[in-house]
């Protein structure tokens, strides 16, 4: 606690002060009481020079105040009867107005005007307890005044002037002096305070937060896509990288909050910058200690204030654009539409076409006959009935209309009469007697068979111009010629014949009039859509979308959903639907066109719903394992450090420029623990800073990737088999150059896994050619061998086997021996490409032990090395990355069993931290006090003050550190491979010692 004490040097006496105060017309607001008085000119006199005296003693006990405010500022009040007169909000600014009240009072005891036998003295309340003091900080006001709010305006209310005369009071008055004086306690104060709750704020506002994520974000890419392009890095951020975030981001709100930094806090995050440079070039994340030769020989450099941006290409930032294509769920929906029943079904119903009879009577004479005649007048008749034959009898010619968007196949006419025989029943009392009349109605039937080519195909309703001409198909075969027999011999020949149709025209009991007929197909047509259908995958497979690398990462778009739109901009182009088709053939390829692009459009869609519900999981993910949230990480992906100058003018106030000055304790907040031997301020052992690093997706195996994407990535205690064979990887390049007997071990455990998946997969492999093509199996299983030779050792062929360079190469193999047509090529590539088996996953177990055994003998061999290295061996090492870096993390934007566009992985990063002391000053600038200061400084200590003159010191509250909280997220996304991106150190989780308590 800094105690500030009266200063007298210098002074001007009263009398003259009250002159200049006069003359310069400083306001006053006097309040008269008074009682007649023998001599008015002595009392006047003596009021003047005691009111001059009295403006001068609030200036200078305001002045006073201002400095010890400052320098033991009260942040929270003491739970005593004198810190309870303190409001909370308004801590800082009430106990400045008490040590103004009690400094002015203290003052105001020395003031004393005479003229001749008239004396005035001035006099506040005096304060006994806490009543008083409450009244004493309601008399007194503060503000900031002056140019650019650098000094205080105090007013001191109420002050109360007695005129004796003899020793008897003759006259009062009540004075209340207003002061400026250039003493930036307040603003200092308020600069504190917005420093602090910049400190706090969140990512949505400016402050710690932002700019501590605007300086990660570029060191986590710059060191995600060297990881991803196998440089020997661990820990893609680490506990070190987010201490120098932090700090520099601290020294940032510094500039932007008091226009200065402090200097000794610039000169330590240059040193640590370069130690964290140093530390990042030997060994990605080991914390391994360095040598002292390592560090005496290392390069120093310097280090702006302005975030560090990546000065490679190769390292884009999350605002930089990626293309994502439909690439592999191409394939996906070709395989779906183009099996053997799927296809065989689209080409039919491009062959299917609807035909129906159209008919037309007409009546050429005759009709139904009369009643029979009654056998007498007492007949009466009781029941009559008529019976009909009809037979055609002839041909004849005649028309019909053919409806809108049909066209006649078949036409012919008949004559076709009806004989009727009517017979009448009659009774005349029991006898009963029938009559019976006959006639004959003559009919001309036409009727036409006609059709048109809609049937249930995709394809759009067009005419075919050549639909029954042979010879005009591109295909041998009938084209649509054979549909008018096949129509004729549905409509017609099933029904008895052409006589048989007429017949039932005429007695209305033809009942099926409409019909779909399937013409033959040429036996050519398969492959040839089929060929059709490649080229328009390879078409389908090229569209592309552009988006922000870091938006897809945060789940804030959904490239399968922007696919799916763009495939559908591009629908019409694609499908090539002509407006007449020349042949059925060309119907039934755009039927299949257009069967595909439904095909893709529905499994983008699908991928597109998956990304949604993955979005929701790794918002759990999140919460669960952090305290962040995919809306925290968006903000933070938007979040820019203002620019803040490294000059600015300084401002001036009423007494000169103000030159403001940070000092803290300690200036680099660092991770280590730190005791009073550095620093005075410090209370015993303290952490200044503690940080918690939470990386989401990373080794383990099996664990938050897991609960995002299911079965698709790992499954229960089993994991892909391209998990397993990039820790396999790892631990063979490990011990190429360390012989480890527990890496031995767990390395030939995993190797039996990753062996017998292998096996498992090639028979599946070798089944498929034999079953897709004429090879039997002693042939497929030579094609399978030779396709394979070139990957020699499990952890080889199992990469090979998943990513699909294998069953590339075994149906290019099986294409040269078998010598295969491109269609039956592709057929195979396909259904190899599909081959999967839950017998294909190792397990995780040895999956995770190998990998840990890998990081494990990489440490000790990287300790043991530095225990005796020097410059050289440091650059040896950086070179030598032991298969740490083959270790795969991150999660699978999708997962491989779909379009793997892109691997993401996310740390939230969480800081607390607290200086032992924040002082900043600023000088006065008066030329008669040139080495003016008023310093404010925090540092945790009680503040105390004797305000009833009792000789003891009452608790006012206390001096708060200045402390602070700040949470930030990353994401990182890289292109798709096996290694990701990701801390690959076995910790997910990176605590400082500390956590989560810092400072005192």
């Amino acid at each position: 606690m800094v105690t500030v004490k009266d200063d007298t040097r210098g002074r001007v006496p009263f009398a003259l002060l009250g002159v200049l105060l006069l003359v310069s017309s400083l306001t006053l607001a006097p309040t008269f009481v008074t009682e007649p008085a023998p001599s008015e000119t002595a009392v006047e006199r003596a009021l003047d020079q005691a009111t001059a005296e009295t403006q001068v003693a609030v200036r200078d006990g305001v002045s006073t105040a201002g400095p010890q405010a400052a320098a033991n500022p009260v942040v929270t009040p003491a739970d005593t009867p004198t810190g309870r007169v303190l409001n909370n909000s308004t801590a800082f600014r009430d106990s400045l107005r008490i040590r103004a009240y009690l400094r002015v009072a203290d003052r105001l005891e020395r003031v004393s005007g005479r003229s001749g036998d008239v004396t005035v003295t001035a006099k506040l309340p005096a304060v006994t307890n806490a009543s008083d003091l409450r009244a004493a900080k309601h008399r007194v006001s503060v503000e900031r005044a002056g140019p650019n709010k650098t000094a205080m305006r105090a007013t001191v209310e109420n002050i109360v002037l007695t005129v004796r005369r003899n020793g008897e009071v003759v006259s009062t008055r009540r004075v209340s002096p207003t002061v400026v004086v250039p003493t930036q306690a307040l603003m200092l104060h308020e600069q504190v305070s917005t420093y602090q709750t910049r400190l706090n704020n969140g990512l949505d506002k400016p402050g710690l937060s932002q700019r501590m994520t605007a300086r990660l974000y570029p060191m986590a890419w710059a060191r995600g896509y060297a990881q991803y392009g196998g440089a020997g890095i661990e820990n893609v951020v680490a506990n070190r990288h987010v201490s120098l975030a932090t700090n520099g981001a601290l020294l940032g709100v510094q500039r932007s909050t008091f226009g200065r930094s402090d200097p000794a806090g610039r000169r330590a995050l240059t040193e640590a910058t370069a130690m964290t440079g140093i530390e990042d070039v030997i060994r990605g994340s080991q914390g391994t200690a360095l040598s002292t030769e390592v560090l005496k020989q290392a390069e120093y450099r310097p280090v702006s204030e302005t975030p560090p941006r990546p000065k490679s290409t190769a390292s884009p930032s999350p605002a930089d654009s990626m293309t994502v294509g439909v690439n592999e769920t191409a394939d996906t929906a070709f395989r779906s539409v183009t099996e053997p029943s799927a296809l065989n079904e689209t080409l039919e119903d491009a062959y299917t076409v609807e035909v129906a009879l159209e008919v037309d009577k007409r009546r050429l004479g005759g009709g139904p006959p009369e009643t029979p005649p009654s056998p007498g007048t007492e007949w009466t008749l009781v029941a009559d009935r008529t019976t009909t034959d009809t037979e055609s009898v002839g041909t004849a010619s005649g028309s019909v209309a053919t409806p809108d968007g049909w066209h006649t196949l078949e036409t012919f006419g008949r004559t076709v009469e009806r004989q009727y025989t009517r017979t009448a029943v009659w009774q005349n009392g029991s006898v009963r007697q029938r009559t019976t009349t006959s006639s004959t109605a003559r009919y001309r039937v036409a009727v036409a068979v006609v059709g048109r080519h809609h049937g249930r195909s995709p394809a759009p309703n067009r005419s075919i111009r050549t639909a029954h001409d042979a010879s005009a198909s591109p295909l041998t075969g009938s084209n649509l010629a054979d549909v008018e027999p096949k129509a004729m011999d549905t409509l017609v020949g099933h029904t008895g014949g052409r006589d048989e149709v007429a017949e039932r025209v005429v007695d209305g009991s033809l009942s099926r009039t409409a019909a779909t007929v399937t013409a033959d197909r040429p036996p050519e047509l398969h492959d040839w859509v089929y060929q059709d259908l490649m080229d328009l995958r390879a078409s389908v497979r090229n569209t592309t979308v552009t988006v922000e690398r870091g938006r897809v990462g945060t789940f804030e778009t959904n490239p399968p959903q922007e696919l799916r739109a763009r495939v559908a901009q591009r629908r019409d182009t694609l499908a090539a639907v002509p407006g007449t088709y020349d042949s059925a053939a060309q119907k039934a390829r755009v039927a299949a066109r257009l069967t595909y692009l439904n095909a893709v459009s529905a499994e983008l869609d699908r991928q597109a719903t998956a990304r949604d519900s993955n979005r929701k999981r790794v918002d759990a993910q999140l919460s669960e394992r952090t305290d962040g949230s995919l809306r925290a990480l968006r903000k933070g992906l938007t979040a820019r450090e203002t620019p803040v100058p490294r000059s600015r003018p300084m401002p001036v106030g009423p007494a000169g420029p103000v030159r403001t000055r940070v000092d803290t304790q300690t200036p680099y907040l660092t991770l280590a623990e730190l005791d009073e031997s550095r620093y005075r301020a410090l209370e015993g052992s303290e952490h200044p800073l503690v940080a918690r690093n939470a990386n989401v997706f990373t080794v383990p195996y099996g664990d938050a990737a897991d609960a995002v994407v299911g079965g698709a990535f790992e499954s229960g205690d089993r994991v892909r088999l391209a998990t397993a064979a990039s820790a396999l990887a790892a631990a063979n390049e490990t011990l190429e150059d360390e012989s480890n007997a527990t890496l031995a071990s767990e390395r030939d455990a995993l190797q039996q896994e990753v062996a017998a998946a292998n096996r498992e997969l090639t028979t599946t492999l070798w089944l498929a050619v034999s079953q897709h093509t004429a090879a039997d199996q002693d042939e497929s299983k030579a094609i399978v061998t030779e396709a394979l030779s070139p990957w020699d050792t499990s952890a080889a062929r199992a990469l090979a086997l998943t990513n699909g360079s294998a069953q590339e190469r075994v149906a290019r193999v099986a294409g040269a021996r078998l010598n295969l047509t491109r269609v039956e090529r592709d057929r195979l590539r396909l259904r190899l490409l599909s081959v999967d088996t839950p017998a294909t996953r190792p397990t995780l177990g040895s999956t995770n032990g190998t990998a840990s055994a890998v990081r494990s003998v990489a440490k000790d061999e990287l300790s043991s090395a530095l225990a005796n290295a020097g410059e050289q061996k440091a650059q040896q090492l950086a070179k030598k990355r032991l298969g740490t870096d083959r270790l795969p993390a991150g999660l699978p934007l999708a997962p491989p069993v779909t379009t793997w566009y892109a691997t993401a992985n996310i740390w939230w990063v969480t800081v607390e931290g607290e200086y032992a002391r924040f002082a900043v000053s600023a000088s006065h600038g008066s030329p008669s006090e040139p080495g003016a200061r008023t310093t404010y400084a925090r540092d945790g200590h009680n503040v105390t003050l004797d305000v009833d003159d009792d000789g003891a010191a009452e608790r006012l509250g206390t001096a708060d550190r200045v402390s602070f909280r700040a949470d930030t997220g990353v994401v990182v996304v890289v292109p798709p491979k096996p290694r990701g991106v990701g801390d690959k150190d076995g910790t997910a989780v990176e605590e400082s010692s500390g956590w989560p308590d810092a400072g005192s």
